[in-house]
């Protein structure tokens, strides 16, 4: 092979290998966004377990609640009941 065939294959190899580093630089930059796009996704998923939680607990104080409006509910229509009974009807005599 000639000097100029050698120097002609040296030439090629080098452009390659500076496509194949251009090509690597390109695919770190993606792996880095990646990776930060990961991270983002994590701490999104965190914060909404954080709320998932909060929400269950303000679900079980909302059904307690509903249930004490209930029993309160139930009482008052009891007394009102025991009242209208030891009242006079209207129009009747005392």
């Amino acid at each position: 092979m000639s000097e100029l065939g050698v120097d002609g294959n040296f030439k090629r190899l080098e452009d390659e290998v500076n496509r194949l580093l251009e090509v690597l630089e390109q695919l770190r930059s993606e792996n880095q966004g990646l990776k930060q796009r990961v991270a983002q996704l994590e701490s999104t998923e965190s914060d909404l377990g954080s709320a998932r939680t909060r929400l269950s607990q303000v679900e079980g104080e909302l059904q307690q609640s509903q249930q004490s409006r209930d029993e309160v509910r139930t009482r008052l229509e009891r007394l009102i009941g025991v009242i209208e009974q030891a009242s006079p009807a209207p129009g009747t005599a005392t």
